[in-house]
């Protein structure tokens, strides 16, 4: 994975107040984790908010270029934070890293095929997006494909079950499930069944009377003309 260089700077002023003022100026308040301390910078947010929008963009490594003591520091962006109306950057979290040793990361799944338990009438149920995994920064995957195409009604795949690439492992030992094919709903099957054996909906229309009963119904109202003459 290629890297890129993130122009960031020290900040002094802390606090909410603080923070507002230097988002005015176009920059974003972000702190920098890493060597047993944290340290508060500020960044120019294009950058930022270029890679989140890229695929894999969330594990990209960046190359701080700026003041003394944070020039050449590779990074990782750890978290982040966005405002709700505009979603503009707001606050960024970044996370040092060296690039010869393995990190942790959280990297999206990719589910691939056409499962044969959904051609049957199952239904997919989809429970992790995303598997952690460990690595150097360097091979970080911008995602993970996992076939689906085998999966019948009532199997699963687990973490376990992955084919990661070589050189990246499981971060967890949990063996989590990741996708399970399961059966239809009751209501959902009520619906499939009705929709196979419907003919056509049923179209109910007024009765419309027959021509003897519209001739004797008009005998009574002539009669009633006849007594308001009288």
């Amino acid at each position: 994975m290629e890297t890129q260089n993130l122009a960031a700077e020290g900040r002094e002023g802390l606090g909410k107040n603080a923070n507002r003022k230097l988002r005015k100026t176009g920059k974003v308040p972000a702190v920098l984790y890493g060597m047993g301390k944290s340290a508060p910078i500020s960044l120019d947010p294009i950058m930022v908010q270029r890679a989140l929008l890229a695929e894999g963009g969330r594990n990209q490594i960046f190359t701080l270029k700026g003041s003394a003591g944070l020039d050449g520091k590779q990074i990782l962006i750890k978290d982040y934070q966005v405002d709700p109306v505009s979603r503009k950057l707001v606050h960024v979290d970044l996370q040092e890293i060296d690039i010869t040793k393995k990190v942790e990361v959280s990297v999206k799944i990719v589910f691939v095929g056409k499962s044969i338990g959904v051609a049957e009438g199952g239904v997919m149920n989809i429970i992790e997006r995303t598997i952690e995994v460990r690595t150097v920064p360097t091979s970080i995957p911008k995602q993970i494909e996992v076939d689906v195409t085998n999966l019948k009604i009532g199997a699963s795949l687990h973490e376990d079950d992955i084919t990661l690439p070589q050189g990246i492992e499981l971060a967890s030992k949990r063996n989590a499930t990741i996708v399970a094919v399961v059966p239809p709903s009751k209501e959902e099957a009520v619906v499939a069944v009705l929709t196979e054996s419907a003919t056509g909906p049923e179209v109910i229309t007024e009765k419309k009377p027959a021509e003897g009963d519209a001739a004797a119904g008009a005998a009574p109202a002539a009669k009633a003309d006849d007594k308001a003459k009288k």
